[in-house]
């Protein structure tokens, strides 16, 4: 099995990290409570709707950005790897490629917050969430540094801190790779060697680089398999399965991490790196491999990967417009515990990113694309 032989696109992949960024944005629903809850059994994500059945996303939730990195890395040793080690994709090119990709949802998203977090001030005296809202950290976001250590606190749209990582590690893959360094287990070696930094350190470009890097080698690993593809498929499926049967009973059953010995140093290691190096990569080998050898049997749901980015940006600007609405009195007291309102939210949230991907993001891409290949 070689890349050659890949289809042009995964959308088993998509699929998923759809289900990731959904899983971001449901972790960060409690921002409501958080806010305009006076009762601390009100703020606790155990109130919040539908708690019962999307336990792993409230407690969990945010997880799915350690799965962007490792996904991103997998796609672009895909996509790109080859192309930069033999020239055929330069530095402009790959740069323009990925500012066209994500710099102007990045910025209207951004100028949008401001205006809304203003209106917010003016009317609660105090900003929704993340409260450094200055020319400082405004500045810090136009260049995508804002989870790059010169931070002093959270501001703006503050879920764009992965994006504003990968814009760094998107550095170190095309200088890997153009440097033909980025091969199976040299990216193997990055990974561990900066995820053993990572405890040393608070900025999460260490988590983020450990994660690109092994996605990088699991699609080394992937397109290098030389025994049959079934046979493959069969044994990363039921590796995969078997974790998240793991899991689902550990969340929603019985606590197993209890009966496991808590002074022991494997131990928290094991419960540190399950996620990282066991869970997500057996999940994306078995999705992969499946829609290798089973054709793109996803293809119809491929759009969800396309809005990805659209719903990660904007689930936050959507939350402060309806703190907005709230502070105004237009909406009911506790609303955000009411199922109803957090089905209309996603409800709104959907199909504005199918719309915002669709007027504005590709025709941004195209346009960026366009003119500065000349």
């Amino acid at each position: 099995m070689s890349a050659n032989v890949w289809p042009d696109r995964l959308s088993a992949l998509d699929v998923s990290r759809a289900v990731a960024s959904l899983g971001v944005v449901m972790f960060h629903w409690p921002h409501l409570a958080g806010v305009f809850a006076v009762s601390d059994v009100l703020k606790s994500r155990a109130s919040q709707p539908f708690y019962g059945v999307l336990k792993l996303f409230y407690e969990n939730g945010y997880m799915g950005v350690t799965y962007f990195f490792l996904l991103s890395g997998f796609i672009f040793f895909w996509l790109y790897g080859d192309s930069i080690r033999t020239k055929r994709t330069s530095l402009k090119v790959f740069s323009i490629q990925r500012f066209s990709r994500l710099y102007p949802l990045h910025l209207a998203t951004l100028c949008i917050i401001a205006v809304l977090q203003a209106i917010y001030f003016a009317k609660m005296d105090s900003y929704f969430v993340y409260s450094y809202n200055d020319l400082y950290h405004f500045v810090l976001h136009l260049g995508f540094a804002s989870a790059w250590s010169f931070q002093e606190g959270l501001s703006f749209n503050h879920p764009v801190w992965s994006v504003s990582i990968e814009v760094v590690l998107y550095g170190c893959f095309f200088v890997v790779c153009f440097m033909s360094m980025g091969r199976k287990y040299f990216c193997l070696f990055y990974s561990v060697v900066a995820m053993g930094l990572s405890p040393f350190f608070s900025n999460p470009i260490f988590d983020g680089a450990s994660m690109f890097f092994f996605g990088g080698f699991v699609y080394q690993l992937i397109s290098g398999i030389k025994t049959s593809q079934k046979k493959a498929m069969v044994i990363a499926t039921s590796i995969a399965a078997g974790l998240w049967f793991m899991v689902l009973i550990n969340v929603y059953v019985v606590d197993i991490a209890s009966f496991l010995p808590e002074a022991v140093v494997s131990y928290r290691i094991f419960l540190k790196l399950f996620t990282q190096y066991c869970l997500f990569p057996s999940s994306l080998i078995a999705l992969a491999l499946l829609e290798i050898r089973m054709g793109n049997f996803l293809s119809r749901l491929g759009w969800v990967g396309n809005i990805t980015y659209s719903t990660y940006l904007i689930h936050f600007p959507l939350m402060l417009l309806v703190a907005i609405v709230f502070s105004y009195g237009w909406l009911p007291e506790n609303f955000f515990l009411k199922p109803a309102y957090q089905v209309a939210y996603f409800a709104i949230l959907i199909p504005l990113s199918y719309a915002v991907y669709g007027y504005f993001e590709r025709p941004m891409q195209s346009w960026i694309r366009s003119r500065f290949r000349k």
